[in-house]
């Protein structure tokens, strides 16, 4: 497993050993910052937290965004708990060591830095401060400071590359107690002598705050002030921490109706585990990262990512957090009502690329906070962004616009596309019915409406393989599982229409996978082609939203109902078979079983509470 911890202003990547690979400051997504963070003990040689010959497990501290790493082997039982605080920017890593056996032991514990700060790493200075006990770490953007809240026994400042390497004396067991060296890649340490009696715990806390530097001594000090405030508050910051996490959970319950009660009981771990991740990904600026991962790299903005987790955050009652998100996506809209390809989590675009689905989203999305919040405020304070974007999104219909698909691979008219351009052009008229708007671009979209119902749904099937078609122009009848959502969540097609039920089988059909669930396309090689989280819930709700238009049917059989629950119940096992710890990635390795690409993945996580949720009545325009 790994885990990720953060505050809304900045973020860390945990790995499976309880190491700080990288953090992003001063916002989410960027700056990233490579840490290589990790500690060891020297007792009879040397052991770091990777070693194999530690028994490693990894969870989160119940219904909070604390994580927790265990080791242990014969002599010592260790346990890492690595957290940020709502109120303070500083990464606390809490080690605490138990001796197991019947005598006493001494050991050094160490702790080491390998950070490499900003996208571009810059020369460098790294200091043992003396007078407050405390690394510091400067170039000419950043400054980075280490703390504890045991008195440090020693350290060593050094150069990775060097002789002089913290790394080399923590293999001999012995800083040498350099105070200060420069570099490209500087590294540290610090160290703590622990004599602990049979059956003994002791607890060092490490304290790791970062602050803008850009050559302002005054912020060297004021650094070193701000992590002093933490240390000698120390142990309130777990609690609050822990409290918070707990209370907005039990908030977010309480606000919850009987029947989305009875359907988050059946999965509640997993559901709050969703919940606490996403809010990880909202940065206070109001943009959403897709996911914190750098391989590959999708720490950033793409409107379709931002507004299916907006549509999960609305379900969970976070009214805050999405009219914040719609705020970011007012100031980066284009002129023309689209948005580009990507953006930096500061708005500033990243790939200028269109994809036209991405728009429709945004439509879809505004209308279903509204329906959970009945915040008609919250319309008309959007209103203008949104009429220009529906505006654009009638144009494209009418003319047919290609853009590039949802997978970012081609480019062309796609099936899901259109299906987005006619949810959020649904969307647009109901909110325009909502604020009594009556003008004429109304009557505009209602014709795009028209136009895409009843004249491009017969475009998109195919009659020859009784399915509807990936692609409109250029012609493509791959089974994508994307087809989907013309029914769910957009409602082009319904999903009782017989030739949606035929697409929906071929679909499941087309794969194969060793460990089960649905991929893209059968023949996808991203990442050697594997299931999908989302795919898999796609298929999953459209199943759960066809048992729901067929249940209305007094005709319909009970054993056809029962076919289709026992489909959508299957996949809903392999999704919540196929978590980590309550983490959601991208995809799963189509015969090991192990999760690949990004993780955890916003829109998996938001598509689980989509599916969980289940209203249709609220998710479809």
């Amino acid at each position: 497993m790994v885990g990720i911890i953060g505050n809304g202003n900045i973020l860390a990547k945990i790995d499976d050993s309880g190491s700080i690979e990288y953090m992003f400051y001063p916002s989410l997504g960027y700056e990233k910052h490579i840490f290589d963070a990790s500690f060891a003990i020297y007792n009879h040689g040397l052991r770091w937290a990777w070693d194999n010959d530690w028994e490693i497990n990894q969870s989160y501290v119940k219904d909070t965004n604390i994580l927790r790493t265990t080791y242990e082997c014969n002599e010592f039982l260790m346990e890492s708990r690595d957290y940020i605080p709502i109120s303070h920017n500083i990464i606390i890593k809490q080690i605490s060591i138990s001796n197991k056996t019947d005598e006493t032991q001494d050991l050094k514990l160490f702790f080491y830095e390998n950070l490499r700060m900003g996208e571009i790493p810059r020369e460098n200075t790294v200091q043992f401060i003396k007078d407050h006990k405390m690394i510091m770490k400067y170039d000419g953007m950043y400054s980075m400071c280490i703390g504890s809240d045991k008195k440090i026994d020693s350290y060593q400042c050094g150069v990775r590359s060097s002789d002089k390497s913290a790394l080399i004396d923590i293999s001999n067991g012995i800083l040498k107690e350099y105070s200060t060296s420069s570099g490209l890649i500087t590294d540290s340490a610090i160290s703590w002598d622990l004599k602990l009696l049979p059956g003994q715990k002791q607890s060092v806390s490490v304290y790791i705050i970062m602050n803008e530097y850009k050559g302002d001594q005054y912020k060297l000090m004021e650094t070193l002030a701000s992590i002093k405030v933490v240390i000698d508050n120390h142990e309130d910051f777990y609690q609050l921490t822990n409290s918070y996490w707990k209370n907005l959970l039990e908030t977010t319950i309480s606000k919850l109706s009987a029947n989305e009660l009875n359907r988050v009981s059946m999965c509640e771990d997993l559901c709050k585990r969703s919940l606490l991740t996403l809010l990880l990904l909202c940065d206070r600026g109001g943009g959403i990262m897709a996911s914190p991962s750098l391989y590959p790299d999708y720490r950033h903005v793409w409107c379709r990512d931002g507004g299916y987790i907006a549509v999960a955050l609305s379900l969970c009652g976070q009214s805050s957090i999405v009219e914040k998100y719609f705020e970011w996506c007012k100031k980066t809209q284009n002129e023309d009502g689209s948005w580009v390809q990507s953006y930096y989590i500061n708005g500033i675009p990243r790939l200028t690329a269109m994809q036209i689905d991405q728009v429709g989203t945004t439509i879809w999305a505004a209308l279903i906070h509204y329906r959970k919040s009945d915040n008609e405020k919250f319309l008309r304070k959007n209103w203008a962004m949104l009429k220009k974007a529906a505006d654009y999104l009638s144009n494209a219909a009418i003319a047919l616009s290609p853009s590039y698909d949802l997978w970012e691979e081609k480019y062309g008219v796609f099936t899901y596309t259109l299906g987005s351009i006619y949810g959020g052009l649904k969307s647009a008229v109901e909110i325009a019915k909502i604020l009594e708007e009556n003008e004429g671009l109304v009557e505009k979209w209602q014709n795009s409406l028209k136009f895409l119902k009843e004249e491009v749904v017969e475009k998109i099937y195919l009659n020859d393989k009784n399915r509807f078609s990936k692609a409109l122009h250029p012609n493509d009848d791959t089974v994508d599982s994307s087809i989907l959502g013309i029914t769910v969540p957009f409602n082009l097609v319904n999903a009782d229409d017989p030739r949606m039920v035929a697409t929906a089988d071929q679909i499941e059909s087309a794969f194969t996978y060793k460990v089960g669930g649905i991929g893209r396309y059968p023949k996808d090689v991203y990442f050697g082609g594997n299931p999908w989280i989302i795919n898999t819930l796609w298929l999953y709700m459209y199943y759960e939203l066809l048992i729901y238009s067929l249940s209305k049917n007094k005709a319909i059989k009970r054993e056809i109902l029962n076919n289709y629950r026992e489909k959508s119940s299957n996949l809903f096992d392999w999704v919540c078979k196929y978590n980590f710890s309550g983490l959601m990635p991208e995809q799963i390795h189509k015969d090991l079983g192990v999760p690949i690409s990004a993780m955890p993945l916003g829109w998996s996580h938001a598509m689980f509470i989509i599916a969980v949720h289940g209203d249709f009545e609220i998710l479809i325009p």
